[in-house]
């Protein structure tokens, strides 16, 4: 008998997004040791000051874009609405980023949650209807912590579905490994005999719709309960497990 918990978890753990750099950083290190090689000269500290303040200015602009096109969508947000907003001339977003739509994908891809994070949070042990409702709460916890953020991705997703929608390149790879992921999962529950026959890719397109909807609706809703959380979220991972779950699940009082 099991008991799909909201808020279990619950600011215990923060996804990790982006890339492990520091995998490479070491596996470099190791590289270079016994080459005989002399070590790059540390940067000077007017260098670093001038990497932070790039670094400042690249994330500026990453925020302001964000929030005008969770406010405004994409096709109503421009450069030059980007670059007034954080008073940048457009010449100097031009700097950082190619086109809109290279500023689009990264506005995406900075905190999306990355596979392997999932796996660490949800182990490969955890039964797997259980896993997808971990993975459901991981999602709306994320979206709940960057809620510009968190439209943004539930916009382009609803875009996709519309023929001749252009998705960045990136994303798209990114939404395709989330999906193969959910699959695995789903195959094996059905294995195991813990979720319900059928099409593993039917199931995982149905769960990932289900979850991108939710999230979207939390987001314009607003509806949170003294703990900042959305008040439907127990009753929709409820939800989640009973679609796809053949256990039981407990109820309060049982």
């Amino acid at each position: 008998m099991v008991r799909p918990n909201a808020k279990a978890g619950v600011g215990e753990h923060r996804a990790v997004t982006g890339h492990d750099e520091g995998a490479n950083v070491s596996s470099g290190a190791a590289a270079r040791k016994g080459t005989g090689r002399a070590a790059p000269a540390a940067p000077s500290p007017r260098e670093i000051r001038r990497r932070q303040r790039i670094e400042t200015s690249r994330e500026q602009i990453l925020d302001t874009a964000e929030q005008l096109f969770a406010e405004r969508g994409y096709h109503d947000t421009g450069l030059k609405d980007v670059a007034s907003q954080c008073e940048f001339s457009v010449g100097s977003i031009y700097s950082f980023f190619d086109s809109k739509d290279a500023l689009y994908e990264q506005v995406l891809m900075r905190r999306s949650i990355a596979i392997e994070s999932i796996q660490k949070l949800i182990p490969d042990g955890v039964p797997a209807d259980e896993r997808l409702v971990g993975l459901a709460r991981l999602q709306i916890e994320h979206a709940l912590e960057h809620p510009a953020w968190g439209a943004v991705s539930a916009e382009i997703s609803r875009m996709a579905r519309s023929r001749g929608t252009d998705i960045p390149e990136a994303w798209l790879l990114y939404q395709r490994r989330v999906l193969s992921y959910i699959c695995e999962v789903i195959e094996t529950g059905q294995s195991d005999g813990t979720l319900r026959p059928g099409s593993p890719i039917a199931l995982g397109r149905l769960y990932f719709a289900v979850v991108t909807a939710f999230i979207l609706v939390t987001t314009v809703a607003e509806t949170t309960d003294e703990d900042g959380w959305p008040t439907e979220a127990q009753e929709f991972l409820d939800f989640v497990f009973d679609t796809f779950s053949v256990r039981p699940r407990h109820i309060d009082g049982d």
